[in-house]
């Protein structure tokens, strides 16, 4: 059981990256047949950007600022903004060929290492969004709309998935919600933020489903609710000459 929960947080750590697209998605799908044109826009621009954490609800919330990058189409760079933290990394390169990807990454000891992996997109790349605008707020001194949307991940499908067999019998479902600000005059996304509460939540339930055994019920009771959890992704400059060159180092495979 041991080997099966190493699978389920690595599976689990790239469905963040690749939602899924459950029942509540494909029923969308009949409801929409167009996305919105700054949605495309920003899943091909080029830009730079900054994550951060955000916990708490909001009148308590704790604002933790984690990575900052860049990123093409093709290539994306990160570092950590404050080392020293919980991160085992301080770099990150990144190049796609097809829905292969090779990361060069930098530990905080100083040595380097490839990694490669299924290709990653942002939140909410492929799934089936209906957006409902919440309303117009200041944003960086940019009168930004808001829009919001959410959508239903697969958690068991996703873990199936990355473990090559069916581990997980039961269904397991996350949804994510999100907050788009954007500029209406550039019709550019300047800021997403992502609620990942649930999917942290169904994260552990799945950990703890395959190393003790038991049902999504009682991993789910064992577990309890997690903190409230936001990702938000600011988007710092918009930039189509951007370039990334990846380094020539010494990396272990």
């Amino acid at each position: 059981m041991k080997r099966k929960s190493i699978v389920v947080l690595i599976a689990v750590g790239c469905m963040v990256l690749l939602p899924g697209c459950g029942a509540k998605g494909k029923e969308k799908a009949q409801e929409q047949t167009q996305q919105p044109a700054w949605l495309e826009a920003f899943y091909n621009a080029s830009y730079e950007y900054r994550i951060s954490n955000i916990t708490g609800e909001e009148e308590d919330e704790q604002v933790m600022p984690l990575i900052e990058g860049k990123r093409t189409p093709s290539r994306q760079y990160e570092k950590v903004i404050e080392p020293g933290g919980p991160q085992v990394w301080s770099e990150a390169y990144s190049y796609v060929d097809g829905e292969k990807v090779t990361k060069l990454v930098k530990s905080v000891q100083g040595y380097w290492a490839n990694q490669e992996s299924e290709r990653f997109y942002p939140y909410g790349y492929g799934e089936n969004l209906i957006f409902k605008k919440s309303g117009t707020v200041d944003y960086n001194n940019i009168a930004c709309d808001v829009y919001t949307t959410d959508y239903i991940v697969d958690m068991a499908e996703k873990v199936n998935e990355g473990a090559g067999e069916e581990v997980i019998k039961e269904p397991l479902t996350a949804e994510v919600s999100q907050e788009y600000y954007v500029d209406p005059a550039a019709n550019q996304v300047l800021c997403l933020i992502t609620d990942v509460t649930d999917i942290n939540s169904k994260q552990q339930t799945a950990v703890f489903m395959l190393s003790q055994g038991i049902s999504a019920e009682e991993a789910e009771k064992q577990y309890g609710n997690t903190e409230k959890t936001r990702e938000k992704m600011e988007i710092l400059s918009y930039d189509d000459s951007i370039t990334i060159d990846i380094p020539s180092v010494e990396a272990i495979n």
